[in-house]
């Protein structure tokens, strides 16, 4: 591997890595926002304070959102370089890596780790050419299908959880008001309703109807790209237009999904690198397991 490729697999780490921790911080301030909601209704802030902290929260939650969005479009077009150098053989992009660490101070990706550098590999044996770029494409849509799809999962959960807690509360409230008598009645309304839409805002706000729609999406494509591929190698003079069509297909449909969180990487990644030995058998693998 040369110097300029370890490079390029850092920076697809690095900004990677910042992406997600600048999301991850735009769900915690919103979590905040949630807090700050429903304490404003107990305490019954004057609206007009109200408005002018909510506003700059609202503010400071776009600006965190909008570096997120700065760092992956920055490591999506790192990965791309990377997939077209690794597939192809084409030459290491040296001047835009040179230009793109000339913005960063010096060290910038001396902590990058190796488990990092680890998911910018790919596991195909083939020389440089359609064929391995192709295999690459398919690997890395076969991860991004059943990691779209855990999320699918877990967003799936959130959401039911939300709902039925909303479900609850509201229950609540309207067996409060067939009790007229109850002289808690109206207060007890009031908050139950102020922190149940609160919450269905905080929901809205994170997006998670919006990115469970996006990961089934991605998972779909996904799917269809890996149709796609296989085909493809079924051929024994595969055209390098046709696999850069696949691979253009794919980088199109991750461009515009949601990053996967590393947590999910952590829980499943050992069980799915399994999976995928199964799924792409090395020869070395098969005499393994024919010894074992």
């Amino acid at each position: 591997m040369s110097d300029e490729t370890c490079k390029l697999q850092k920076i697809v780490g690095k900004t990677f890595r910042r992406a997600k921790r600048w999301y991850l911080s735009y769900i915690l301030w919103q979590i905040i926002v949630l807090v700050f909601a429903v304490a404003s209704i107990f305490a019954e802030i004057d609206p007009k304070v109200s408005a002018v902290i909510a506003f700059v929260i609202v503010l400071a939650a776009e600006a965190l959102r909008w570096r997120s969005d700065s760092w992956k479009s920055q490591g999506e077009l790192a990965k791309r370089k990377l997939e077209m150098a690794d597939g192809l053989g084409t030459p290491v992009d040296g001047p835009y890596i040179a230009d793109w660490l000339a913005a960063k101070p010096k060290g910038f990706l001396q902590d990058v780790t190796a488990w990092e550098i680890q998911g910018s590999e790919f596991d195909s044996l083939q020389a440089a050419g359609p064929r391995r770029l192709v295999e690459n494409t398919q690997e890395s849509a076969w991860w991004s299908k059943h990691l779209s799809g855990r999320m699918v999962f877990y967003l799936s959960i959130v959401l039911a959880f939300a709902t039925v807690c909303a479900f609850v509360a509201l229950t609540v409230s309207i067996a409060r008001l067939k009790n007229p008598a109850d002289p808690r009645m109206a207060s007890t309304v009031q908050y139950v309703g102020g922190v149940v839409c609160s919450t269905l805002v905080f929901i809205l706000s994170i997006n998670v109807v919006r990115l469970l729609v996006e990961f089934c999406t991605f998972a779909g494509d996904a799917k269809e790209v890996l149709r796609q591929c296989a085909e493809l190698l079924k051929e024994t003079d595969l055209d390098q237009r046709d696999a850069l069509w696949a691979l253009h297909d794919y980088q199109t449909s991750r461009s515009s999904a949601p990053l996967i969180p590393t947590f999910v990487w952590k829980i499943h990644g050992a069980h799915l690198r399994e999976q995928w030995a199964n799924f792409r058998p090395r020869p070395e693998r098969a005499a393994n397991v024919a010894k074992g």
